[in-house]
């Protein structure tokens, strides 16, 4: 029978423990209270993983110097203020990760999983998502593959490790357009592993794989965006700071060697489970990347758009930050249309200077060329023309995310879609009909 490994809540509210509840059924919980003294005595039963919250920074560290004098086991951080948000130094001073709660709730399942199935709960599985042209036909793995089924939500083993993964089978999933298969988190470095040999085989030494990649970008954006509330005083060098670190990430992994293979790149972004720092990534990877296909606007000014375009969400109440807009109710949909502005706020306090059209598009991201978005109910042409692209872009990432209990969308699908939401009645077209034209003329259809 599976173990289930005992799990110690310090200080954990109820909300929190609500977010993670799927998650904690496969442990023995303990919760205790946020006591210093007490948490340099050894706690019975000995945990095998420690969630810990803490009201300050300086608490956070006495915490984590605490309980790491007594354990080598995984300690994560749940901090659910802003200012002074540090990763980095929470991990230097004793913390195995730090999570910005709710931002990063998504990233802390799959970590507090992943230690969980390490622990010994053997009917825990974890898995991460490659790239499926990281994988050559006929070669042998050694790590498991699977697909995922997002009809009845399954992963399903094509391939065991120690054999060779078929080629009729891989070409059969790649026309049933699947980007993304799946293996256990376990096995993950023999991927790494796997992939770095294979590049090297092509002549390609010190090249990364598409899965490492979208991995550094998604590291890069995640450090970005939580750095964005540093404690750190902001200052026009610490602005400049910031917008350096942006375009090393838009040059390195978004624009770089993507002018011939935009499409290609598209296609690898699509059908994955999504976060907060996906969706960032993804929406700055699709904006560069129409704007590459349609010859609207700067790939590199759409890219930064679309790294910061949702970074004032971060400054709505919890409960709003977990929902679709679809799901709000008329109170908190209120609230959340203010977030364009509070991402320009944001980025104005932090002494981020920007372009103008960088910060229209941030701005106006919501905005519908009928008039009936937010925050200002800009219609037709007031709307920039870069606004409405990257709004493309953040629909285009919704529409292709994976969702179970739901087929998966391809980029054609998700193309057609858009242009079935614009109607021959002009009150209701949502989007430049001139850039839906040029849109629709860069996929092919199936």
């Amino acid at each position: 029978m599976s173990e289930r490994p005992n799990i110690l809540l310090v200080g954990i509210d109820a909300q929190t423990q609500s977010l993670l509840a799927h998650s904690l059924k496969n442990a023995v919980v303990n919760s205790v209270a946020l006591d210093l003294e007490k948490l340099m005595e050894p706690i019975h039963p000995e945990p095998k993983i420690i969630l810990a919250t803490s009201p300050s920074i300086t608490m956070s560290v006495e915490i984590a110097q605490a309980l790491r004098m007594q354990y080598q086991i995984p300690i994560f951080l749940c901090c659910p203020m802003q200012d002074g948000f540090e990763r980095k130094d929470f991990i230097k001073n004793g913390f195995t990760d730090a999570f910005l709660l709710p931002m990063d709730i998504n990233l802390l399942r799959v970590a507090l999983n992943e230690a969980i199935a390490a622990a010994g709960a053997d009917d825990v599985q974890v898995y991460r998502s490659v790239k499926i042209l990281d994988l050559e036909a006929g070669e042998t793995l050694d790590f498991d593959t699977s697909v995922f089924l997002p009809g009845n939500n399954k992963y399903v083993k094509i391939c065991h490790a120690g054999d060779e993964i078929d080629a009729n089978r891989l070409e059969k999933i790649k026309k049933g357009k699947v980007n993304n298969l799946y293996v256990p988190s376990s096995q993950l470095q023999n991927f790494y592993q796997y992939s770095a040999k294979k590049l090297r085989k092509m002549g390609q030494e010190g090249a990364i794989s598409a899965t490492e990649r979208k991995e550094k970008l998604m590291t890069s954006v995640r450090d970005l965006l939580s750095g964005m509330f540093s404690s750190q005083t902001a200052s026009f060098q610490s602005g400049q700071e910031v917008l350096k670190t942006c375009s090393g990430i838009v040059s390195a992994y978004i624009v770089d060697g993507a002018e011939g293979e935009w499409f290609s790149r598209i296609q690898q972004i699509i059908g994955e489970h999504g976060d907060n720092y996906s969706h960032s990534s993804n929406v700055s990877t699709l904006a560069a990347l129409f704007s590459m296909g349609t010859g609207i606007g700067k790939p590199e000014e759409l890219a930064l758009a679309g790294l910061l375009h949702d970074i004032g969400k971060s400054q709505l109440p919890a409960d709003i930050q977990e929902l679709e807009q679809d799901h709000m109710r008329p109170d908190q949909l209120e609230q959340f249309k203010k977030h364009p502005e509070m991402s320009v706020n944001l980025i104005k306090q932090k002494k981020i200077v920007t372009s103008d059209i960088v910060a229209k598009a941030i701005l106006q991201h919501h905005e519908l060329y009928n008039g009936t978005g937010f925050p200002h109910g800009y219609y037709g042409d007031r709307i920039c023309k870069e606004a409405q692209l990257l709004a493309l872009a953040d629909k285009f990432d919704h529409l292709t995310k994976l969702k179970p209990g739901q087929p998966l969308v391809t980029p054609a699908q998700a193309v057609q879609q858009l242009k079935k939401e614009q109607v021959d009645d002009p009150s209701k077209i949502k989007y430049n009909p001139e850039i839906i034209r040029s849109l629709l003329a860069l996929f092919p259809t199936e």
